[in-house]
């Protein structure tokens, strides 16, 4: 293991690297109220353990060369947070080609998210010390022992990619499948809220036809507003509220709960009008909604108690952690895909990218089930 702590120390690092196409990486960091700071980069390319002492070089670019290209892997252990520091340390948009070893054992095994000191002596009878998980990454100078725990956790890396790719293979897992999930993992969560519909509201059948209408007029508003509009306006509640009342008047709509009163003051006026107009041009003889859905069905809950039997046959039956294979957005969507219960062995359609290895356990449960 070699400590670097100077410019003169990372150029040998880029001297080392260089052409080297899989790089095992690992990274320390401190976060707090200030946000999170990267301490130490710790790379091998399988051979020489470097750990580089970000906090005290500073600038790490030099690195860029041998650590970007299309050529190159990255293979690191529950890297999110490491990758996140490193494309910021480095200056990237986004990695090369990632290797989750978290992600890689997920997909030959029901376990999930499991920490490398487990992989670690699971796959490799490895016992990694303990005690420096804790430890202050930003004080310096660092101890021995601090340096030897930061070299470990990625020296046992290269051992643990090639039991992992070998357990792949002999899965006959498809090339890239581990890149396609990390990047999946990886990708930004979508913080977009669906937009809203009539049919977002359960209690739709109390309203008669000019405020049904109201509250369409208030749904079509509503989703013309950006994110920050809608953080400051009625919530579903109120707007349900507010097509059930129709207020005639700004002060009116200001004494409904739920309407933020700087809102009515801005806005009220305007969402009054555009309401009311939509309410006097319903329809007078518009056939009522239908009965009020219910609140639950044994139809329902068969589905719903069938599709968590799929989930859990349809993993085994491929050896994938059902976490990662069917998370929960996964799950509506095959909800969603099932319907009224009429297309169960359709719904594999949804099965896409990587996942579509489940395809086939999918319907071969459908038909050992009886279902179509």
């Amino acid at each position: 293991m070699k400590f670097i702590d100077d410019v003169a120390g990372l150029d040998a690092v880029v001297a080392a690297l260089k052409g080297k196409t899989r790089i095992y990486l690992d990274t320390e960091f401190d976060s707090s109220r200030r946000g999170t700071e990267l301490c130490l980069v710790q790379v091998t390319a399988g051979e020489e353990v470097f750990v580089i002492d970000a906090q005290t070089i500073g600038d790490l670019r030099p690195l860029r060369g041998v650590l970007g290209g299309k050529s190159v892997e990255w293979i690191l252990h529950a890297g999110r947070q490491d990758v996140e520091l490193l494309l910021g340390a480095l200056g990237f948009e986004w990695p090369p080609t990632v290797f989750d070893t978290q992600l890689a054992w997920a997909l030959q095994s029901a376990e999930h998210q499991v920490s490398l000191a487990y992989l670690q002596a699971k796959l490799l009878g490895v016992q990694p010390p303990k005690g420096h998980q804790t430890d202050d990454w930003t004080r310096r100078p660092l101890s021995d022992d601090m340096r030897a725990y930061a070299a470990g956790d990625v020296a046992h890396l290269p051992a643990l990619y090639d039991k992992l790719a070998a357990g792949l293979a002999a899965r006959g897992r498809p090339a890239g499948i581990v890149a396609a999930a990390t990047q999946e993992a990886y990708a930004p969560a979508d913080e977009t809220t669906s937009a809203l519909s009539l049919s977002s509201f359960r209690n739709l059948w109390q309203l008669d036809a000019p405020q049904r209408a109201a509250l369409a007029w208030l749904v079509d508003w509503y989703n013309g507003l950006d994110g920050d509009e809608q953080e400051t306006a009625p919530n579903r509640k109120a707007l349900f509220a507010i097509a059930a009342r129709l207020p005639e008047t700004k002060t009116a709509l200001r004494q409904l709960k739920g309407v933020p009163r700087r809102f009515a003051d801005q806005h009220g006026g305007a969402v009054v009008e555009g309401m009311l107009a939509a309410a006097q041009a319903a329809p007078a003889d518009e056939a009522p909604p239908t009965p009020p859905p219910a609140y639950a069905t044994f139809d329902e809950m068969y589905r719903d108690a069938w599709l968590q039997c799929a989930r859990i046959d349809v993993c085994g039956a491929v050896e994938i952690a059902p976490e990662l294979a069917l998370p929960g957005p996964w799950m509506r969507k095959l909800r969603e895909a099932i319907g009224d219960g009429t297309a169960f062995v359709a719904a594999a359609e949804q099965l896409t990218g990587w996942r579509a290895l489940l395809v086939e356990p999918w319907r071969a449960f459908c038909a050992a089930t009886g279902l179509r």
